[in-house]
């Protein structure tokens, strides 16, 4: 019964057009009014003490990070490279999109941030070349998914916080399922290109590829920082001098240091950043990163209510009872996640779902680091899919174009984002080879 209710309560505020974040918040309260599970001075204190953790403030670095790189002109040199790796191919420019979300997603850790800063760069680019907006608006919306795949991401920050997960493992698993997708999306890029009757530029010099990455070099060092220092050096000794090995600071620090180093590079190295845009990008993040907060510090009430109801010991026990094998299993979250992935955003969906199926994935042995990078994948395939498909929405900003007809342009580039679901679903080892080294 209080299950049902605090089900019904969520779902009745959504429909009376509650925001996510005061539904989740404000189910778990009247439920707990109702039936008196939860002490009334536990709430407060439990909103408070969901924010008070130094994992959750790797999110506002991470998106501060992101602000000024596509300010400081580090997103332009990451553009001028990939153009000059591939741009000669056929559906060079197209490639080039893809690259370039690759490279940006390595720093900024959010999909809607990386649309935004390629797409305000390369969507002109893309038309003036002669490609369609259709072509244009569908590769931009669906390459930007992977910017909460390959790390670092904020959506495994999440996963990572309410699971009690390493988050470098997490960040570990993320490379591979991350670069299969890029080259899914290179393919797709390649294919439909040949339908747009587009002329093939001559292939950049090997001194003009020289100066477009030396150009590029200072971008490209953030993500290498971040991974070095996150995970460290391996042991070795040189000299007679030891080195332990071990991690030089936690991704938190990793994503301060990001921001910084972003703004040092944009306004000592590429000397495009200055302090009016630095204080306008602060301001612009504070709402982003309010809005996480609150969503976050609500479906963590939820997600307390709902194991202080045992609920989700109940889900694992029902797994157990009906004998479901693991491939059953993960068909049966692939569907749920997918039909969720039409109504809730990336993040409520991790806040909410993970704390739910994770120990029943536990049950029958799947590794709770591989059933992230799962959720993640889906949630991908969610941010490009309508009613609240947030790159879509970002998409149409830049292109113009009604939401729906973005939609409609991705269709064919998300075989690529299914391809790889299916893959990173029933092929662990491409999700855990790397985190298994680590341990």
């Amino acid at each position: 019964m209080i299950a049902l209710t605090l089900v019904a309560a969520f779902f009745g505020l959504i429909l009376i057009g509650a925001p996510i974040a005061v539904a989740l918040g404000g189910s778990a309260v009247v439920t707990s009014m109702l039936f008196s599970p939860i002490a009334d001075g536990i709430i407060g204190q439990k909103l408070f003490s969901n924010l008070n953790h130094f994992t959750l403030m790797a999110i506002p670095s991470f998106f501060l990070a992101a602000g000024l790189m596509e300010q400081g002109g580090l997103v332009q040199r990451l553009v001028g490279l990939a153009r000059a790796m591939v741009g000669h191919l056929k559906a060079g420019l197209g490639m080039t999109t893809v690259l370039t979300c690759i490279f940006f997603a390595a720093i900024s850790g959010s999909s809607p941030a990386t649309v935004a800063a390629v797409g305000n760069i390369l969507y002109p680019s893309l038309l003036k070349e002669g490609y369609s907006q259709k072509y244009a608006v569908g590769a931009l919306a669906t390459s930007g998914a992977i910017g909460i795949l390959i790390p670092p991401s904020i959506p495994l920050i999440l996963y990572g916080f309410v699971t009690e997960t390493s988050i470098p493992a997490l960040f570990m698993a993320g490379i591979f399922p991350g670069l299969l997708y890029g080259v899914l999306l290179l393919a797709t890029a390649r294919i439909l290109a040949g339908k747009e009757g587009i002329q093939t530029r001559p292939r950049a010099s090997l001194k003009d590829l020289n100066r477009a990455f030396r150009s590029a070099l200072p971008a490209l060092s953030l993500p290498v920082f971040i991974v070095v220092g996150i995970y460290g050096f391996p042991e070795f000794t040189l000299f007679g001098w030891k080195n332990d090995g071990g991690a030089i600071f936690t991704p938190t620090e990793a994503a301060a240091v990001s921001a910084v180093l972003a703004m040092v590079i944009g306004f000592f190295v590429y000397r495009e950043l200055t302090l009016r845009d630095v204080l306008r990008i602060t301001a612009e993040t504070g709402p982003r990163v309010g809005m996480i907060f609150w969503i976050t510090a609500n479906a963590l009430l939820f997600g307390f209510f709902l194991t202080k109801v045992g609920i989700p010991a109940a889900m694992a026990q029902l797994v157990v009872d009906w004998n479901l094998s693991p491939i059953v299993f993960l068909l049966c979250v692939n569907i749920l996640l997918v039909i969720v992935g039409f109504f809730l955003e990336g993040v409520p969906t991790i806040l909410i779902f993970a704390p739910l199926l994770v120990p029943a994935a536990e049950s029958l042995g799947i590794d709770a680091v591989h059933f992230a990078i799962i959720m993640v994948v889906n949630i991908e395939l969610g941010l490009i899919t309508p009613p609240v498909g947030i790159n879509l929405f970002v998409a149409s900003s830049i292109s113009g174009m009604p939401v729906l007809q973005v939609f409609r342009a991705t269709l064919p580039w998300t075989i690529a984002t299914v391809i790889t679901l299916l893959i990173v679903t029933y092929f662990p080892p491409l999700s855990m080879t790397l985190p298994d080294l680590m341990r």
